[in-house]
């Protein structure tokens, strides 16, 4: 196993979460970071998502590639904090999903004498 390989495969993988959890949960407030303007957060929740399966794609194919060749020269490089790195991202990305899911959005009550037009 070559643990930088590996390792450079798990960071692939952690740019792919990255961008995931940042086009699930925060593309307004990306699109409107950047100024794209109407239907901006459409094309940050599309390039996200693309870029996330691109990126974690690849990870996954590069840590395989590591842990199949032979051994190198690799005692300085740590697996450990990359590997703990990663699954707190992916608690954060089931934790951010569980909140969506159970918040019940706080819409401000009408003034009086207002009324809904549907």
């Amino acid at each position: 196993m070559r643990k930088k390989t590996v390792q450079t495969g798990l960071k692939f993988m952690l740019a792919g979460i990255i961008c995931v959890t940042v086009a699930t949960f925060f593309p307004a407030e990306l699109a409107s970071l950047l100024l794209l303007g109407i239907g901006g957060d459409l094309r940050i929740t599309f390039l996200g998502f693309f870029l996330g399966g691109v990126c974690g794609g690849f990870g996954v194919l590069v840590a395989a590639a590591g842990l199949l060749q032979a051994g190198g020269d690799d005692k300085g490089v740590r697996l450990a904090p990359t590997v703990m790195l990663l699954l707190s991202l992916i608690v954060i990305f089931f934790v951010l999903a569980y909140n969506a899911f159970t918040t019940i959005p706080q819409t401000p009550p009408l003034p009086r004498g207002e009324s809904i037009n549907i």
